[in-house]
């Protein structure tokens, strides 16, 4: 009942919201032609404006009763800069014509579906009320009150009948028509998803060649160095080998320090490029490992990895997963104020997703260039999303996710050695 009724309200404002929307359309439709006199550009924009915030409210509806969201389809207004330029992308969005079109659509079939169940629903009501008429002066002559009460209330139970079993098909095909056409079509999903990977692409190639130029600097300035000086100091200590052999000692001691450095330093170069823990203990292992060596309390909780959290991912989706949360972490500590931090980590059907929080200050948001925006690319590049939520105050929560499969235990890496 409670559903139908819910379901009957959609309709009504549904139907009041389709008489509502012809202003706008209409007014579009005449801006149309008067573009060419140019007083038609302020309207055909401020029209299209209207219309599409209208249309939102049968998005929300549609969306309600579906229950799933139907998503703008509009051209983002990003990069649109000047008077001519909003005017063509209004002109050429093909989302535009399809407003229209559903305008249409919804004064006509739409008006229809919707208002059957108001119809039946009202009527019944009114059937209830029949008896009514025995005491006024519209009285049907030769039928008492008794009669009319028999009457109208077979026919509530009749319209009751037709409203609770047409109300939802009606209002869902109402729905779905709004979906179709107010929602994004084929075309501008396959057009948003090709700029969106030419896009990640892009980045992706750009944090693949700043990463290579990071292994080249660390390898120029660190081992390189350190490669250097150590065939310097093997080539005095053989020169002085016979003739100083203290001395040629004291300058093999340098030499093994100086092997101990550049293991070091391939570790540390090792690390950045994937750490070892990960590989050996999973995502799971490598982020408790992480959360350790942080100087604030952080608890580590995981979910779907299995009962011994074994379960292991695909190594891309590994690294980028342990990246991230690295570079969320770093934040905590650097930024934060935070004495107290967790991560969630929950493998789910099909996605990874992972929740950092910290109780700190709050009030981060994300700048071009800054760690977060580039969290956000590198999980791009795995149709991974990241969301932030920092009010002042606190708490902040960093939110990753990312669609993967684990890996089958025939396929899963083992760092055993044969």
């Amino acid at each position: 009942m409670k559903r139908r009724l819910q379901l009957t309200l959609v309709a009504v404002i549904a139907a009041l919201l389709s008489l509502v929307c012809l202003v706008p359309a209409v007014l579009t439709l005449v801006s149309l032609p008067l573009t060419l006199l140019w007083v038609g550009i302020p309207l055909l924009i401020g029209s299209t404006w209207v219309g599409r915030r209208l249309l939102d409210a049968h998005r929300y509806g549609a969306g309600y009763v579906l229950g799933r969201e139907v998503a703008r389809p509009y051209r983002s207004q990003a990069q649109h800069r000047g008077f001519f330029v909003v005017v063509r992308a209004v002109l050429t969005d093909e989302a535009t014509w399809r407003d229209l079109l559903w305008v249409g659509v919804n004064v006509t079939a739409g008006l229809v579906v919707t208002l059957l169940p108001v119809v039946f629903l009202v009527g019944a009501l009114a059937a209830v009320l029949l008896p009514v008429l025995a005491l006024t002066p519209w009285r049907p002559p030769a039928a008492p009150w008794w009669a009319l009460g028999w009457i109208g209330w077979l026919i509530a139970v009749g319209l009751l009948a037709a409203w609770w079993a047409t109300t939802p098909p009606l209002v869902r095909s109402w729905a779905a028509m709004a979906a179709g056409l107010l929602g994004p079509s084929r075309t501008s999903v396959l057009s948003s998803r090709v700029a969106q990977l030419t896009s990640s692409r892009a980045e992706s190639v750009d944090s693949a060649a700043q990463e290579i130029s990071r292994i080249e600097r660390d390898l120029h300035d660190g081992v390189q160095v350190h490669l250097v000086s150590l065939g310097l100091t093997i080539g005095l200590a053989e020169e002085l080998i016979d003739a100083d052999p203290a001395q040629a000692r004291q300058y093999l001691a340098e030499a093994q320090s100086s092997v101990t450095a550049t293991l070091q330093d391939l570790r540390r170069l090792v690390h950045g490029i994937h750490p070892p823990v990960l590989a050996d203990r999973g995502l799971v292992g490598a982020v408790r490992a992480l959360a350790l060596d942080l100087p604030l309390d952080v608890a580590v909780r995981a979910s779907g990895f299995g009962a011994d959290e074994a379960a292991r991912l695909p190594t891309p989706v590994e690294a980028c997963a342990y990246f991230v949360i690295s570079e969320a972490l770093a934040n905590v500590v650097k930024h934060s104020g935070a004495a107290h931090g967790e991560i969630l980590l929950e493998l789910a059907p099909g996605v990874l997703r992972a929740v950092v929080r910290d109780d700190g200050r709050g009030g981060a948001h994300p700048v071009p260039g800054n760690g977060l925006a580039g969290m956000r690319s590198r999980l791009a590049a795995f149709d991974g999303t990241l969301t932030l939520t920092s009010p002042p105050g606190g708490p902040t929560l960093v939110t990753m996710e990312m669609p993967c499969e684990p890996l089958s235990p025939k396929t899963t890496p083992s760092s055993g050695r044969g």
